[in-house]
This record gives structure tokens, sequence and C-alpha cells, in this order.
């Protein structure tokens, strides 16, 4: 071998013109959501329905505005430097803004900014089908994937059990399913419809590829912690506009509430941030007995030194 030194990191390449397509929808994204976001919240009479309903969906537009917006524009900007770990929370937040956008898309009721939605997930789609055509997959943290896995297959366990209980007994009973809150019977249609169409086909996939520390799983894996986990911070503002406005029997927060988004944040950063190297131990090898080599005197005969026989050469006298 020679002494050549091979970097760690691939060379830099240029970004391909889907990649660069993806992060200019990317921007148009975040402007648009920052107007319907900014519109939701001071418009009071943009959305109609019961109390509860305007509420949570207002809720969601503080949400999106304060932590969304930002995040989606941080991991952009992370995404164009050449940061591949920014570019899965991309992904993620794209994820999100097309979960949560289609909430507004399919609600019964129209509002003025019905096509702004529109827009927003159909741009949200189409960028995150061109960042995943040019996506970085390496894998870089094989230690966390599998308690990451294993809590996204609970996660989809979870839900796909709560909610064909629920469905069961409605074939049954003729009991319909209800939420948490109190929102209208297509609402909790159209939640447990986006949830079983995409929260728990890609926790599924994510965790069963994270378990077989597949590259994909890490980078699924990232992006799905990230878009379900930035909703369950939405649910949390939105629970609290709804207890705020007064709806009856609605707490402020359930500790379940704050235990999934925490698991879901630490699962993200298990897998995104670098871990540090320690440093190595030293290893104490066994004592082998050193083997002592005899002095030069020993073993032999002593001799008697004999009569001093003078040098002839300094003396110069003849024998």
């Amino acid at each position: 071998m020679d002494g050549t030194r091979v970097s760690p990191t691939p060379p830099h390449t240029r970004p391909g013109p889907r990649l660069r397509s993806a992060w200019w929808l990317s921007g148009l994204v975040a402007a648009l959501t920052v107007v319907a976001a900014t519109a939701g919240l001071l418009d009071d009479g943009l959305y109609s329905g019961p109390a509860a309903l305007v509420a949570r969906i207002r809720g969601n537009d503080l949400a999106t505005l304060v932590a969304g917006v930002p995040l989606l524009v941080v991991a952009l900007v992370a995404a164009v430097r050449g940061s591949s770990r920014g570019s899965l929370v991309w992904v993620g937040m794209l994820a999100y803004s097309i979960y949560n956008y289609a909430y507004y898309v399919y609600d019964p009721a129209f509002n003025d900014l019905f096509l702004v939605h529109v827009v927003i997930v159909v741009l949200s789609a189409a960028a995150l089908g061109l960042a995943l055509t040019d996506l970085d997959v390496a894998v870089r943290a094989r230690v966390a994937m599998r308690w990451v896995g294993g809590l996204l297959l609970l996660l989809a366990a979870t839900l796909a059990g709560m909610y064909g209980a629920s469905l069961v007994r409605q074939a049954v009973s003729g009991v319909p399913p209800a939420d948490v809150l109190p929102l209208p019977q297509a609402q909790v249609h159209l939640g447990m419809a986006l949830d079983l169409t995409m929260v728990v086909p890609t926790s599924v996939l994510a965790g069963v590829l994270l378990w077989r520390r597949s590259a994909w799983g890490h980078a699924l894996g990232v992006a799905t912690c990230v878009y379900v986990g930035m909703y369950q911070l939405n649910y949390l503002v939105a629970r609290y506009f709804v207890a705020q406005a007064g709806v009856q029997g609605v707490a402020y927060a359930e500790p379940l509430d704050l235990l999934i988004p925490a698991l879901l944040l630490a699962a993200v950063l298990a897998l995104v941030v670098p871990r540090r190297e320690g440093r190595p131990r030293a290893v104490r090898l066994p004592q082998v007995p050193r083997r002592v080599r005899p002095a030069a005197h020993e073993g032999r005969t002593a001799r008697t030194p004999g009569p001093k026989v003078p040098d002839r050469r300094r003396t110069g006298r003849p024998e």
C-alpha cells in the first residue's frame, strides 16, 4: 500500500438541475406559507366552522409560521451549502408541508386561500420528488439506527391499532370514531385518512429499513421523524388554541402529547448529530518475564594475574 491519504468525505460535485429546481420550489413554498399562515392569524373570518375547528386551524397557522417556516428555511440553506444532514431535514419539512396543508386542501369548507393551499401542496410534492432523485443517503449513525427504527414501528403500530379498533367498533355498533378534540366527523375522517395513508406507511418503511441498517432507512428515518415530530408540535399549539377558546373537555396538554415530540426530536438528533469518537483505551498487555543475560565474568574460571612483563617498545632493551 502507498502512503496516499484517502479523504473520508466525497469530493464536492455541482448540484444538478433537478436539485436546483427543488431548492427554488422550496423557496416558493416558504414564501407562500408565510402569506397563508399570516392571513389565517390576522383574518378572524377566514375560516368557518365550529369554534374548536377554527381554533385548531389557527393554532396550525401559528406553529407553522413560528417553527415550521424557520426550520424549512434553515434546512434549505444548509442543503444549498452542501450539508447532507441539512438535506435530510429539508426533505422532512417538505413532507410536513404536504401533510399539514392537506388538511386545508381537503377540508369540505372553502376559504379565500384555497388556491394558495393547493399550490403549497403541489409545489411541496414536486420539490420532494426532485429532491429524492439526488439525495445523499450515506449512513452516519449506525449505532442509533435500530432503536429509532423500533420507535417508528411502535408509532405505526399504535396508530394502526387505535384507528383499527375505532373503525371496527363503528362497523359493529355504529358508533362513529371520535377525536381527542371535539371536531366534526369530516375532520376526524380526514385525520384518520392522512395518518393511515402517510404516517403509518412511511413509519413502517423507515422503521424496517432502519432496523436493517439500510442507507435509505437512515434518510427516510430522519425525514419521517422530522415531519411527524413537527406535526406533533403543531398539534400541541392547536390544542392550546382550542382550550384557550373555551371548548369544554379540552385540556391545554397531556403528558403523552409532550412525550411523543420529545422522543422524535431525540431520534432526529441521534441520526443527524455526528457522534464524537472517544479516546481509545490503553490495553494492558500481560507482563512477560525478561530473560536476564549472565554477566561477562559469570561462568569463567578466575585467573591469577602473572608478573608484569615490561614493554620492550617503551624501554628499548634487547631480550
